[in-house]
């Protein structure tokens, strides 16, 4: 039987040239001078186009999520007599928590396949094929995280105060509340480590158990 220490050492390598191809994708998407034209032209077609196919379909997914769980969290606070405690304790799970980890999953999931499906295009070669993929996840995971969170705290508005513009003030404090500067730099962080995650381990393996991890630093780092 081999030793542990063995054992880490065989799965050590598996690791290295993941990670080293992955430094190598973000090091070329933030590089300028790789942004010819043609690189432009391929990575601006690639962003409408993962938007357009992703974006409508997650909005809704989350939309239809958010109302469900901002209901159950609303009633189930009031029948306790804990209504004071419903939305703040919904938006962090919601906003904070539960929808940029569901965006980077779906954006992973739902184009991870198709761009390791397809092949680059021979009039603007491999460079601008990946770089348009890398970039184009990464973009629309902030952007997916950004648009949900929205749609979430516009629905637990409406639950909570209903079709009334009385109740913006008392709103206001409590996302002020929720969202203080550790929180936020947390979220921000949070994000762009998720966007860099998919972008450039999409369809792998690892990509799963990165993301669970980097979700638990960041609640350890948030409560602790």
């Amino acid at each position: 039987m081999p030793a542990p220490n063995d054992t880490a050492a065989a799965a050590a390598p598996g690791w290295l040239p993941t990670l080293h191809a992955a430094m190598l994708e973000l090091a070329a998407a933030l590089s300028p001078s790789i942004y010819t034209a043609d690189v432009r032209d391929a990575v601006a077609n690639g962003i409408c186009s993962a938007t357009a196919r992703a974006a409508p379909r997650f909005l809704a997914l989350a939309g239809l999520l958010s109302l469900v769980i901002v209901h159950i969290v609303v009633v189930t606070a009031q029948s306790y007599g804990l209504s004071q405690f419903a939305l703040s304790t919904v938006i962090r799970v919601l906003v904070v928590e539960l929808l940029p980890l569901s965006a980077a999953l779906f954006v992973s999931l739902r184009l991870g396949a198709d761009t390791a499906g397809t092949t680059a295009d021979p009039t603007r070669g491999p460079c601008a094929h990946n770089l348009a993929g890398v970039v184009s996840h990464f973009v629309l995971v902030i952007l997916l995280t950004t648009a949900s969170g929205a749609i979430a705290l516009i629905l637990a508005y409406l639950s909570v105060y209903g079709f009334t513009p009385w109740g913006l003030s008392a709103f206001t404090r409590t996302i002020g509340h929720v969202f203080d500067p550790l929180v936020l730099m947390a979220l921000a962080l949070k994000t762009l480590l998720f966007a860099a995650s998919v972008a450039t381990l999409s369809g792998t393996a690892r990509l799963f158990g990165l993301l669970i991890a980097i979700e638990t630093l960041m609640l350890v780092a948030e409560f602790f």
